[in-house]
């Protein structure tokens, strides 16, 4: 603030010379107070206006900048998030210690950066994956359970996304190819584990 009064007085001060400099050359000595006052009076609206345009840039650059640092934190935490969804995951099962980990992270990673109509999203996402992770009552070799439980972390992802209007969306068409490689990398990794074992 202090810097922009300085700036203010000094454009002032600068005005108000030109001017009274041009005003001598032009007009008798007669005149001379009648120009100045009018000079004077200019100069005085033009650092009003000055200042004002100078105070609504800043305030603008001020308010963009604030909103770039949140927007970068916000891609951090949800970034953050969407990792460890699929470190979770990893080995298509959730077990209670995760799904702690995952509540405290929507907790304190989410919350504060999220509309509270995706908080609830992801939430009720994350109950449905409590439901199906039960380890009395399904297991991470049922394949619906484990179609199941990816679908409801890529509506999770879809959520974070739209949040910061990424342009991104894992749509039904998507969500059939990823589980179909996944299909594949879990195949591959069952026929090497079958195969190493055999061997002596």
């Amino acid at each position: 603030m202090r810097n922009k009064k300085n700036v203010l007085y000094i454009i002032l001060g600068i005005i108000v010379f030109i001017s009274i400099a041009i005003l001598m050359s032009l007009f008798s000595v007669a005149e001379l107070p009648v120009r100045i006052t009018g000079v004077l009076l200019e100069a005085a609206i033009t650092a009003v206006l000055t200042y004002f345009l100078l105070s609504g840039q800043t305030s603008q650059e001020e308010i963009k900048e604030r909103n770039v640092k949140v927007f970068e934190a916000k891609s951090a935490k949800f970034n953050d998030f969407i990792d460890k969804l699929w470190k979770i995951w990893e080995d298509h099962s959730i077990d209670l210690d995760e799904l702690n980990e995952l509540n405290k992270s929507v907790s304190q990673d989410i919350v504060p950066y999220t509309k509270p109509a995706t908080v609830e999203v992801i939430l009720a996402r994350l109950i449905e994956i409590a439901k199906l992770a039960n380890p009395y009552q399904t297991s991470s070799s049922d394949r619906d359970v484990v179609d199941m439980i990816q679908i409801y972390i890529f509506d999770i992802i879809n959520e974070l996304s739209k949040e910061i209007g990424l342009g991104g969306e894992i749509n039904e068409t998507i969500r059939q190819r990823l589980s179909e490689l996944d299909g594949y990398c879990n195949q591959w990794k069952s026929e090497i584990g079958s195969k190493l074992k055999s061997e002596p």
